[in-house]
C-alpha cells in the first residue's frame, strides 16, 4: 500500500474514500497484452495504482508500471476516464474500501524485460492474449471499453 493511501487509512480506517488512480493497456508487437497476478488475491489486473503526493498522473502510472512489472513507459495516451461509482469502487479483502477516479492509458511503446520489483504485491507479471482479458475484475474492463472506443473514434472515452 502507497504511503498517501496509509496516512488516509490511519485517519478514516475502511471507510470508502474517493481517490485519482492510473490504469494502463500495455501491448507488445504480438497484440498480447501486459497483465500481472496479484499476490493479494491471485487474480489478473492491468498495471494500475493510486497517485501519490507529489506526483502526475503520467507520473503514477510510468512508477506502477515499472514496479509490478519491471518495464519502462516510453510514451502513452489518454484513453479514457472511469468515474463510475458502481464500477470503480472497490473493497479490498482487508475491508479497505475505495472509490477510484481512474485516467486510463495505452502505450506500445516500451523497454526492458518483464521483472516484477514489487514482489509483495506482484506475483507475475506477463503479455497474454486478448482473449484473456475477460478474467480481468469489472472495473478494469472499462479500459478495454475505453481502448475500443479510442480505436473506433480517436476519443476520450467517459465513464
Amino acid at each position: 500500500m502507497n504511503t498517501y493511501i496509509k496516512k488516509i487509512r490511519h485517519q478514516i480506517g475502511h471507510e470508502k474514500f474517493i481517490h485519482p488512480a492510473a490504469r494502463i493497456i500495455v501491448e507488445n508487437d504480438q497484440n498480447e497484452i501486459l497483465i500481472i497476478e496479484r499476490k493479494d488475491n491471485g487474480k489478473m489486473g492491468l498495471p494500475a495504482g493510486g497517485l501519490e503526493e507529489g506526483e502526475t498522473i503520467s507520473e503514477c502510472i510510468k512508477r506502477e508500471v515499472l514496479e509490478e512489472t519491471g518495464i519502462e513507459i516510453i510514451s502513452m495516451e489518454v484513453i479514457g476516464i472511469s468515474s463510475n461509482p458502481k464500477r470503480e469502487s472497490v473493497t479490498y479483502p482487508n475491508g479497505d474500501q475505495i472509490q477510484y477516479f481512474t485516467i486510463e492509458f495505452y502505450s506500445n511503446e516500451w523497454k526492458g524485460q518483464i521483472n516484477p520489483i514489487d514482489k509483495e504485491e506482484v506475483r507475475e507479471a506477463k503479455f497474454v492474449a486478448p482473449a484473456l482479458l475477460d478474467a480481468l475484475p469489472e472495473n478494469e474492463k472499462s479500459a478495454l471499453e475505453s481502448w475500443a472506443f479510442f480505436r473506433e473514434t480517436g476519443k476520450v472515452r467517459m465513464d
